[in-house]
């Protein structure tokens, strides 16, 4: 007996165990593809943007049943450092910092939201306003502590300026000691990288002894720094009764990044697309309307599952949130949009299989043989009226034949010898009614007489 006869004749046996392993399938699909319910979110320093981002981030998971633990860090070179290390697998890293990571380790997610370089400065320590860096020179400059995206910038900033650090005084100070330093006059100038948002840059925005920094040339720092761009605070968008700025200022501008691991889980990656669209969405002082999140300013390769979250969500074509709880909603979109479109794509490559078709075509016609099998048994037990019957059921099964089943010529033989073999049945049936029929009541039955048709 060859396999497919094998499998012909245990088709039923191999359906159920079929549907069997696929639920069983579907069962641990679900139970495996379930998202850990507590993860870890690495940001710069409280009161930062990216941790008050973060504090919006945790309350949309709290609402979904997750929970995010905020990991405060230096800054973004602290933060691009664990997460390749693998401490954690989703961070906010300051643009331009993952330009040189690992994309074998690592995705952008979305960028966020326009992060400027803000230099505030006591102006009764220089002679005329502050609009270049090399004015700096003989200074005493706050640049930001080591690990911070700030500090990272900084030195590119004046490396692109040929500015030699040995004529600068620069010191590695947390935003925090930078502010107080520019308040008591130890310092004369300090960097700082953060969305307006930051209470720390709104206080300095708002003391009348500092001042911000326009940057004549900002456009050329995008050319010497591509992942920089420029932003004009408008007079008076701090605060309009009292102008605050008091002109346009010009800044130089980095953009806020999510950084996530490859391995980062799908639902947890949903997760986080919808908190990032909720969050960043509505714009800012800066950002227009719907402008972010975005792929604008990404310093890695985007993954097809970010991409593909991110465009559905921010359409608002995923609504199933509404209806059902979050892990169903997951599943569903993720298989939605990676499992379908494969199967798609899978399925009429299956459906051509020769074996597939080989089996297909046969069962048309050997489908049949149990119901002639079983009558050719019965023969010699039937009476009058159950052969009648069995004639009229074999009758149909020819009609059937004739009339609505149709295979390739390969299988024509196949087709011919189920026809031959119901021949033969309906013959030995009305060789065997023609006995009963002359037959005289209450002739016991011959037990050598044959159920065949004597051949002429």
């Amino acid at each position: 007996m060859d396999i497919l006869q094998r499998i012909e004749r245990y088709s039923r046996w191999i359906i159920l165990a079929g549907v069997l392993l696929l639920i069983l399938l579907v069962i641990g699909t679900i139970l495996a593809a379930l998202p850990p319910r507590r993860f870890t979110l690495l940001t710069g320093r409280e009161g930062g943007a990216y941790y008050q981002a973060a504090l919006q981030y945790q309350a949309i998971a709290k609402e979904k049943g997750f929970e995010l633990e905020i990991r405060p860090t230096a800054g973004s070179v602290e933060t691009l450092s664990l997460l390749e290390e693998g401490e954690a697998q989703i961070g906010f890293v300051q643009g331009g910092i993952a330009l040189d990571a690992d994309p074998l380790n690592l995705s952008s997610m979305a960028s966020l939201f326009y992060e400027p370089v803000w230099v505030f400065y006591n102006p009764d320590q220089f002679d005329e306003q502050l609009t270049r860096l090399t004015q700096l020179e003989d200074k005493v400059f706050a640049i930001g502590e080591t690990g911070s995206g700030a500090n990272h910038l900084a030195h590119e900033m004046l490396t692109a300026n040929r500015i030699d650090l040995d004529e600068v005084d620069v010191l590695e100070l947390n935003s925090t000691a930078a502010a107080e330093g520019l308040r008591d006059g130890s310092i004369d100038a300090a960097l700082f990288v953060s969305a307006p948002t930051s209470s720390l840059i709104r206080e300095l925005m708002l003391d009348p002894d500092l001042e911000l920094m326009s940057f004549e040339r900002a456009t050329a720092y995008s050319a010497q720094l591509p992942y920089l761009t420029t932003v004009i605070l408008a007079q008076g968008a701090i605060d309009l009764r009292d102008n605050i700025p008091s002109e346009d200022k010009q800044l130089v501008s980095t953009v806020a990044n999510l950084i996530v691991s490859n391995d980062f889980h799908p639902d947890l990656l949903r997760l986080m697309t919808i908190a990032v669209v909720t969050t960043h969405e509505r714009g800012g002082l800066f950002e227009k309307r719907f402008e972010f999140p975005n792929f604008d300013h990404a310093d890695l390769p985007i993954g097809a599952e970010e991409r593909a979250y991110l465009d559905r969500i921010r359409s608002g074509e995923s609504t199933l949130d509404n209806y059902l709880p979050f892990w169903a909603a997951a599943l569903i979109d993720r298989y939605l949009l990676f499992v379908l479109p494969v199967a798609l794509v899978l399925l009429p490559i299956i459906s051509r299989s020769p074996v597939l078709i080989t089996i297909y075509n046969k069962r048309k016609i050997t489908r049949w043989y149990s119901t002639v099998r079983n009558i050719d048994r019965r023969v010699m037990a039937m009476d009058v009226a159950e052969i009648d019957q069995a004639l009229n059921d074999l009758e149909l099964i020819e009609q059937r034949l004739r009339e609505q089943v149709t295979v390739s010529e390969n299988f024509m033989a196949d087709y011919y010898n189920l026809r031959g073999h119901i021949d033969l049945v309906q013959s030995r049936l009305s060789h065997r009614r023609a006995i009963l029929v002359a037959r005289p009541q209450n002739t016991p039955p011959d037990a050598t007489e044959s159920p065949h048709p004597t051949a002429a």
